[in-house]
């Protein structure tokens, strides 16, 4: 795939045209392909997001352009929806979909896709959110809300009153059957977006159970003890035993990243429902094949 990420400033003498015709005239870009990334959510103008290939331009403006050609993204189906109530959606997300806007997309992602299967209305469809993350390729249970305030209040509660827990194929097999990671994690990715394992880093605590071996594979039961971003996947890299598919962490080649949200428990009173503690548990998807 073909990532670019071009910055601009559109020529005063232009002032006064459509943006997808002077930014295909100042740009290597075809005016078609300029009309895709405003569709997709890929073009800014001063910084902002723009979704209007018509918008007629003044000159001088600056332009940022994300693309990423030939990508592939996993549909969003109805039967992903596992539990719905008041402003609260469960889904299970799928190995190849975006939890939320990326830089060269707002079309396509969950937030988007959602938002137009419940028909949200446009306050509702602004105010959208995942509670939390789950990275493109990776899959399962995913927990979304449209009211600030009910979000703020389970953020609040969140260490207190969330659990999860993650499977992951890995190879090598590891040498041991349980074992606490306790290993920093830096604040910031460097500039192939990867995290590491740093002295002065970030508190970060994953407890690893091998469930069952396969020649040199191995199923992994992950529970998280901190919610860095990529802990899983740094944490079993830095142990010598890559998550499959994670070509970012030095996992071998495989159809998808083998890294699956099974388990989401969330008691009560953090989502203000009746009920004392919500539980859901999802099966493996049919390409969860090692």
């Amino acid at each position: 795939m073909a990532f670019e990420d071009i910055k601009l400033q559109i020529p005063n003498e232009q002032g006064g045209q459509r943006l997808d015709t002077a930014l295909a005239a100042c740009s290597s870009f075809s005016r078609r392909r300029i009309q895709r990334a405003i569709d997709e959510g890929g073009v800014y103008v001063n910084k902002k997001r723009c979704r209007k290939a018509g918008r007629i331009v003044q000159g001088g403006e600056k332009v940022r352009i994300v693309t990423l050609d030939d990508e592939v993204l996993t549909p969003f189906s109805e039967d992903q929806i596992v539990w719905r109530e008041q402003s609260w959606v469960l889904v299970h997300k799928k190995a190849g979909q975006y939890a939320q806007e990326a830089l060269h997309r707002s079309k396509g992602t969950l937030v988007y896709e959602l938002a137009m299967f419940l028909k949200l209305p446009p306050v509702e469809t602004k105010q959208l959110r995942p509670v939390h993350r789950l990275d493109k390729g990776t899959s399962g249970l995913m927990m979304f809300c449209y009211d600030p305030k009910a979000l703020q209040h389970l953020q609040h509660h969140w260490h207190q009153a969330v659990e999860k827990e993650y499977m992951a194929v890995v190879s090598p097999v590891p040498d041991w059957t349980e074992i606490l990671i306790e290993a920093p994690l830096s604040a910031k990715a460097d500039r192939w977006g990867r995290y590491a394992v740093v002295e002065q880093g970030k508190l970060s605590k994953t407890e690893a159970f091998v469930v069952e071996t396969r020649g040199d594979k191995a199923l992994i039961r992950l529970v998280p003890h901190t919610g860095r971003t990529h802990q899983l996947r740094v944490h079993l890299a830095h142990l010598g035993h890559p998550i499959l598919g994670d070509a970012r962490y030095g996992g071998k080649k495989h159809a998808r990243l083998m890294l699956h949200a099974k388990v989401l428990k969330i008691k009560g009173y953090a989502m203000r429902s009746k009920q004392p503690q919500l539980e859901w548990c999802v099966d493996s998807e049919g390409d969860w094949e090692w």
